[in-house]
């Protein structure tokens, strides 16, 4: 199970990633310049997502998930 607390960063993250990319699109269309900007929030969005969603460096989640799966065996 997902906590509230993981799921919320989840998808502040994943709305920041989506607005760097629109961002960067933009950008480019209508060529300011500033596609840099657009690509590194991207960027930095995806990264921050991946490690909240880490096991390893999340918040201990994966003793929990061992239980959960030797309960189902």
């Amino acid at each position: 199970m997902v906590s509230k607390r993981r799921l919320g960063a989840s998808m502040l993250l994943l709305g920041l990633a989506f607005v760097g990319a629109f961002h960067a699109v933009a950008a480019i269309a209508f060529d300011t310049g500033l596609a840099s900007v657009g690509a590194g929030l991207t960027g930095l969005s995806v990264v921050a997502l991946m490690v909240v969603n880490l096991p390893a460096l999340g918040e201990g989640d994966s003793s929990g998930d061992e239980t959960a799966e030797s309960d189902d065996e």
